[in-house]
């Protein structure tokens, strides 16, 4: 990527912004691979965290769960999810440059990354977990049915306004800071631990590394992606702004422990191989010099 350097800027801007461009952009391709081949079992995962620990996985689409229905919602994740991906990774390159690589700056650095992407994942999340969760609320669910995400965003921004699109901000935050800061953790010293050359670690490596990092932080912080889900997608009974804490409890006295739980075997099989298969071709991209 040479754009910048074309129009007569200074060398080492011009540089750094290409560097920005390339991580954004192979960012942007890794995350879209892995959203498409994980969204299935994100749809599972966002319908039994609103179900409830006692139900099924979900009885949509007349009784059953058919294969296109586990793909409601990749609409606004096939438009966002790049752009989001990308600043992700933006901030996980641009955080190891300036936070090193030691446990505590690995923690810096996903929150830095996190920080970047959530303004995009927010809204998406709203649109793409409505979409896929209106069958199963039924009246709980916070508005009417949507046709397709357009629809969702335009109803959404219509009836709810900027706070309806980024509902549950916050809770999105506090829900992937805490992840990403034990994956980068993790991911940083397995992949160390792992690679034996020295050199820079290979997609293998870095695909098992995100495995096991996203599999730890996954299981440690669903609860908060649980109590994230419902504020964004439910209408509750008791007040319009409920907020993370409140969900908890109230998750944890009407269905005790295991339903904080929720769909947690989905969430893994979705965020872990989805953190594998971005890692691994981010890096796959990144040594082939795109």
């Amino acid at each position: 990527m040479s754009s910048a350097r074309a129009r007569g800027a200074d060398p080492a801007a011009a540089s750094a912004l290409d560097g920005v461009l390339a991580d954004g952009a192979r960012g942007a391709v890794s995350g879209l691979a892995a959203r498409f081949l994980t969204h299935p079992m994100d749809t599972l995962k966002a319908r039994a965290q609103v179900r409830g620990a006692r139900g099924a996985v979900a009885r949509a689409e007349g009784g059953r769960t058919r294969a296109v229905g586990l793909y409601k919602g990749f609409g606004a994740v096939a438009a966002l999810a790049p752009l989001a991906s990308g600043a992700y990774f933006v901030g996980y390159e641009s955080g190891t440059r300036w936070f090193g690589t030691s446990a505590s700056a690995s923690a810096a650095t996903g929150m830095w990354a996190q920080a970047l992407a959530g303004v995009v994942y927010t809204p998406m999340d709203v649109i793409k977990e409505r979409l896929q969760t209106q069958d199963v609320l039924g009246e709980r669910a916070r508005m009417g049915r949507y046709r397709h995400w357009v629809d969702a965003a335009r109803v959404i921004a219509r009836e709810e306004g900027a706070r309806g699109l980024f509902r549950g901000y916050w809770a999105q935050n506090f829900v992937w800071w805490p992840w990403s800061a034990a994956y980068f953790a993790i991911y940083e010293r397995s992949r160390v631990a792992l690679e034996s050359s020295g050199g820079e670690a290979s997609p293998m490596v870095s695909a098992v590394s995100a495995t096991a990092a996203a599999t730890a932080a996954t299981t440690l912080t669903h609860p908060l992606d649980l109590a994230k889900t419902r504020l964004q997608t439910m209408r509750f009974e008791t007040t319009t702004s409920a907020s993370l804490r409140e969900v908890l409890r109230d998750v944890f006295k009407r269905e005790g422990a295991r339903g904080l739980f929720a769909g947690a075997g989905a969430r893994v099989a979705a965020v872990a191989p989805g953190s594998a298969i971005s890692f691994g071709v981010y890096e796959t991209l990144k040594q082939s010099g795109w």
